[in-house]
Parts: C-alpha cells; sequence; structure tokens
C-alpha cells in the first residue's frame, strides 16, 4: 500500500523571511528565483514530514501491535511525470 502526500507551499517567500536561515540551506535563498525558492521550501517541508513521521507513525503502529515494514521517501513531482512518458 502507499500514501501520498502532495506538498505545494504557496508562500515560499514568507517561509524564506520567516525563518531566516533557520531552515537548512535556506540562508542564501533570498537571492535564489521564486521557482527555486519555492522548490527548496517544499523540499525543507517535506524533510520534516519524513522526519517526524519516521519518528512517530513506529510508535503508532507498536500501540496498535500492528507489525509493519515502512518506508519514506521524498520524490518530486518531475520525477513522477518523467517516468509515466515511457
Amino acid at each position: 500500500m502507499r500514501i501520498t502526500i502532495d506538498i505545494d507551499v504557496t508562500n515560499p517567500e514568507e517561509v524564506v523571511k520567516a525563518h531566516k536561515g533557520e531552515l537548512v540551506g535556506l540562508i542564501a535563498d533570498v537571492m535564489l528565483s521564486k521557482g527555486k525558492r519555492k522548490k527548496k521550501v517544499e523540499q525543507a517541508v517535506c524533510e520534516e514530514i519524513v522526519r517526524i513521521m519516521k519518528e512517530e507513525f513506529p510508535k503508532g503502529l507498536q500501540q496498535e501491535m500492528v507489525e509493519a515494514n515502512v518506508s519514506f521517501n521524498i520524490v518530486e513531482i518531475e520525477d513522477i511525470e518523467d517516468e509515466n512518458k515511457f
């Protein structure tokens, strides 16, 4: 089974301003183009979601006495679209 979560950050400029370097790799991103800035913010959001899910999801499964192998991946939409071309 697979669960997919799509992330589309609509305010990357505000995120960069609000965090002023707190998000890894966003220190100099104010100078990036809007598209690259948006991609960088979305990557950071995805990484944070995966980090939290890796910590908390197994705990929830264990509480429900569910044994399962779970993996988390970040896949860019362009990668999926490229796969569908063939």
